[in-house]
Order: C-alpha cells, then sequence, then structure tokens
C-alpha cells in the first residue's frame, strides 16, 4: 500500500504539474501570438496604405508629364487652331495622337479640342462627352486632372493640358482619358493574405474601385475620419464578414485609400499554433506521466522493502535480516563518488583560474592583433578607392558611388546629375614635355578641383586625363554653375614646366560635359559623354550640357 501510495502521489503531482504548466503556456503564447499579429496588422496596414498612396502619386505624376509633354509637341500645336491647320498638318495631328495611343496603353482615347470646344481630332474609343463638360474642358489652360465620371457606361478619368503657341498664347486643350481600371494594378500588395483588398473611396462615402462583392457607385459602410490616417479598425463590412481595415486621406481628389483583410485569416496562424501547442503539450505529458512512473517505481521499490522489514521487526520478528537494498549500494557507490567528485572539482578550479588567465592574455593579445588588423584593412580599403597619382577617388569608387546615386534617385527622386571633365591637349602636351610634366598637370588640375568641390560632391579619376564628378543633391543648373567654377578655376592656374633645363609655366584648360539623370544609367552616363564631345568639338575650354551649349 504504501508503494501504491507514493508512487501514485508522485505520478499525479507530476501530472498535474506538467499538465498546468502546459495549460499556461498554451494560454500565454496565443495571447502572445495574437498581440503580436495585433502589433504587426497595426503596422503593416499603414504600410501597405503608404506604399500604395505613394505607388497613385506616382503613377498620376508621370501620367501628367505625359500629356504635358503631347501638349507641347510641334504637330500639336500646329494643328491649333483647325482654321489655320493646312489638310497634311491635321493628318499630322492625327497620325501623332495615334502613335501615343498606341505607345502608351493606359489611355483609351485622346481628344484635341480648340479654345471653343470644338472637336478637332480624335483617336481611340468613342467618348460621348456632353457639351458641359466639353466647354469645362476647353477652359484648360495648364495641366489638370478631373475626377472619375461614367461616360458612355464606361468609368474613366481625363487627364488634361493646354495647348499654347510659343508666346504662350492659348490655342486649345489635349485630353487623354484613361478607364478607370488601370487603377487595379496599383491597388494590390503581396503583403495581404488572400482575403486582403486595397480598395479606393470617393468624397461621397462610395467605392470609386471594384472590392470584393462590391462595385463602383455603392456606399462604404463605415464611417471615414475625415483627413487623417485611420488606426487599425475591426468591423462587420457590409459583405457580412468580420474583417479589420485601416484608411489613409488621398489629398489630391480627397478620396480616401482603404485596406481592408478578413480577420479569420489574419489570426489563422494564432489558431493553428494554438491547436500545434495543444498537441504538443499532450505529447508531453503522456510522455511525463510514463516518466514520472517510472522514477515513482524506481523511487519507492527500496523504500517499501524497508517498510516490510520495520513492520516484521515491530510484530516481533527481531530475528529478520534485512538485505542490503540497493539504494544503500547505490547510496554508498554516490557518496563515494561525490567525494571523487568533490576532489576532482577543486583541481579542476585551479586549472580554471590558471586557464582563464592564459585564455585574458591570449584574449588582450588577440585584441591588440585584431585593432592592428583593422588598421591595416582601413588603409588597404582607402588604398583600394584611390588613385595612386591625384589622391582622387578611382574609378572603381566612383563607378559604386554612382550605382548608389541612381539607386538614391529611383528609390527617393531628386535630382542627380553627371559631369565629365577632360584636360585639352592632354596628349600634345605629354609628347612634347615628357610623362613627368603630364602628371603634374593631372595633380595640379585635381588640386584645384578638390579645392571647389563639397565634400558631397563625388569627384574621380576616370581614366587617363578625365575625370567624373557627382554633385550631391544639386540640380542640373547648379551642376552646370559648379562645372563653370571649375573651368574657370583651371583655366586661371599654372603648372610649372622643365623644358630641356628652362624653367617655364602653363596653362591649361579643360572641356565639361554635364547630363541629367532621366531614369535610365546607362543613357546618364552616354548623355554626358555626348556632351564632352560637343564641349570637344566646340573649341574646348567650355562646358556643354546635353542638349544645351553653356
Amino acid at each position: 500500500m504504501l508503494r501504491r501510495s507514493i508512487a501514485s502521489k508522485l505520478v499525479l503531482l507530476l501530472l498535474g504539474a506538467t499538465l498546468l504548466t502546459s495549460l499556461v503556456l498554451t494560454w500565454v503564447s496565443t495571447r502572445s501570438i495574437e498581440a503580436f499579429l495585433q502589433r504587426k496588422v497595426d503596422q503593416e496596414f499603414p504600410s501597405i496604405l503608404s506604399s500604395t498612396s505613394e505607388r497613385l502619386e506616382l503613377w498620376y505624376s508621370q501620367r501628367k508629364l505625359d500629356v504635358e509633354t503631347f501638349a507641347r509637341s510641334e504637330t500639336i500645336v500646329a494643328g491649333v487652331p483647325a482654321t489655320a491647320a493646312s489638310d497634311a498638318e491635321r493628318s499630322e495631328v492625327h497620325a501623332y495622337l495615334s502613335y501615343v495611343l498606341d505607345r502608351f496603353p493606359q489611355y483609351v482615347a485622346m481628344l484635341l479640342l480648340d479654345a471653343e470646344g470644338r472637336q478637332l481630332a480624335r483617336v481611340g474609343r468613342e467618348v460621348d462627352i456632353p457639351s458641359e463638360m466639353a466647354a469645362r474642358l476647353a477652359r484648360v489652360s495648364t495641366i489638370a486632372l478631373g475626377p472619375i465620371v461614367r461616360l458612355g457606361g464606361r468609368r474613366v478619368q481625363i487627364m488634361s493640358a493646354g495647348v499654347v503657341d510659343r508666346r504662350d498664347r492659348a490655342l486649345g486643350s489635349l485630353h487623354a482619358v484613361m478607364p478607370a481600371s488601370v487603377l487595379d494594378p496599383l491597388l494590390t500588395s503581396d503583403r495581404l493574405g488572400p482575403s486582403g483588398q486595397i480598395f479606393v473611396v470617393g468624397s461621397d462615402g462610395r467605392y470609386l474601385t471594384p472590392a470584393r462583392g462590391r462595385a463602383p457607385g455603392q456606399p462604404y459602410l463605415p464611417e471615414l475620419p475625415p483627413g487623417v490616417a485611420a488606426p487599425v479598425v475591426a468591423y462587420q463590412n457590409d459583405a457580412g464578414e468580420r474583417v479589420l481595415a485601416a484608411s489613409l486621406p488621398l489629398g489630391r481628389f480627397g478620396w480616401t485609400l482603404v485596406v481592408e483583410e478578413s480577420r479569420a485569416d489574419v489570426f489563422k496562424p494564432a489558431i493553428v499554433a494554438v491547436w500545434q501547442i495543444l498537441g504538443i503539450n499532450l505529447v508531453a505529458v503522456a510522455l511525463f506521466g510514463g516518466l514520472a512512473f517510472w522514477i515513482a517505481q524506481s523511487i519507492v521499490r527500496p523504500i517499501a522493502a524497508l517498510a516490510s522489514a520495520a513492520r516484521r521487526i515491530a510484530d516481533g520478528e527481531p530475528e529478520v535480516v534485512i538485505d542490503p537494498p540497493d539504494n544503500e549500494t547505490e547510496i554508498g557507490v554516490l557518496v563515494r563518488a561525490f567525494n571523487r567528485m568533490t576532489v576532482r572539482l577543486k583541481r579542476q578550479r585551479v586549472e580554471l583560474r590558471e586557464s582563464r588567465a592564459k585564455i585574458e592574455d591570449a584574449n588582450t593579445r588577440l585584441r591588440g592583433q585584431n585593432e592592428e588588423l583593422q588598421r591595416v584593412n582601413e588603409v588597404l580599403e582607402q588604398l583600394s578607392i584611390t588613385d595612386g597619382l591625384t589622391r582622387l577617388h578611382n574609378h572603381r569608387f566612383f563607378q559604386e558611388q554612382l550605382a548608389r546615386e541612381i539607386a538614391r534617385a529611383d528609390r527617393a527622386g531628386g535630382s542627380l546629375t553627371l559631369v565629365l571633365i577632360d584636360i585639352d591637349n592632354f596628349k600634345q602636351l605629354n609628347d612634347r614635355y615628357g610623362h613627368a610634366v603630364g602628371d603634374a598637370v593631372l595633380c595640379e588640375v585635381a588640386k584645384v578641383m578638390t579645392r571647389i568641390v563639397r565634400e558631397a560632391d563625388v569627384l574621380a579619376r576616370y581614366g587617363g586625363e578625365e575625370f567624373a564628378l557627382i554633385p550631391g543633391q544639386t540640380d542640373l543648373e547648379g551642376a552646370v554653375g559648379l562645372a563653370e567654377k571649375i573651368r574657370v578655376a583651371i583655366a586661371q592656374s599654372v603648372v610649372a614646366i622643365d623644358d630641356c633645363g628652362r624653367r617655364s609655366t602653363a596653362s591649361v584648360t579643360v572641356s565639361i560635359g554635364v547630363a541629367e539623370y532621366e531614369g535610365d544609367s546607362r543613357g546618364l552616363f552616354n548623355a554626358a559623354d555626348r556632351a564632352l564631345y560637343r564641349a570637344k568639338e566646340s573649341g574646348k575650354d567650355c562646358v556643354v550640357v546635353e542638349g544645351v551649349d553653356s
């Protein structure tokens, strides 16, 4: 009975402790997972809205640039007004608009109106524009983007631009018709689950873009906060589904951008994790129950033998001989093993102190060696990106910096310009006076440019007598000004020359080409190189911008 009582208590105690711990861990894990998912949603939804808003803004800005460029075309200007345009010019207008429509699939129709709202040319799908809207469109003088409207059964948006002559006199207007469906690819995110969606709600509280189970024009049930980004909220949408959603105002049109995802999909990982944790805990309880039973049996067995012998003695059997229980032998072995262990631990403690001192000494030497190695590596790294003659950055460093600046411009926008500088008549100078004088000229030009450029600018020797410069955060006008400053400073500098023992000086000039980044990294360098070639062809000692002489 003693054996059964102690064993059962031990098993029940261990099972209870294990089960309670498992339940607590399951509850804590579930709450933690739900809180983590909620925090993730609170961070993810605003981030998705922000990136989608940026895509929309960029897309509309590009469309604005497209239509503005089309309206400034000489073909369009020559074709307006119709009374002054010849048949050939009107034919060219129609051909040009057809070409634009083929090259830009986001537009379904192009309309050209005169100042009175009369239609001069149309290509693409038939668009039935009411007279009132046509009169309003005809009054467009600059660049304007209309709201999403329904015309002829289609939901479209019209980007308009005024057509002016060389004297900025208004001649008419050009209008590009875009279907509202072109926004659909922009309203997606791979960070949403299968039930996630992004849609746009107009200022009247109705859907502008389709949502799951809801068509454009239907009212959006939740009340949107005016003019501010809303936190993530939970509600039941008009499709009867419990969802999590957040909104962000789009100031361009008074629209509101909404991201929505099923609450069940958002917290599905938590539910799956609960079942997994519960299953693991049940398996753990079963394993620990079996382990507890085995431990209880191994502990109780020698105690039960001792209790039986004690009862026999208490019942009047003084001659009872108790065989040495297994645990006595084990305890004796354990004591002797423990004593040996304490002696060994004492010896190991001394050895550990000695080893620690050696390790600390070795670590000190190693830290010193690492610091020295780091200093050497820094020197080597600096040498690897520096031109040995001029002490400027070398070709490799410049290419890396140019790639970084292009990536920055693609990501965050802003101006990026490239300046190529070439020493005039350097080969003749080298051939006449020798390479030593040529090296002196290179060094002098490098010193002059180093004094002029700013810390934010990247100046490098690109190769031979050619240098390259990336003005930091500088637009095309600023880059041209900096290039002109460099050209003048170099032209005013002199270089000492030893011509067969006769000391003299020589002036040096440079030709400079400047170009601005327009989205094509290879095109940027080619444009700057073409400008440099034109500077050479224009008589040297000048600054030329791609397409403009300075």
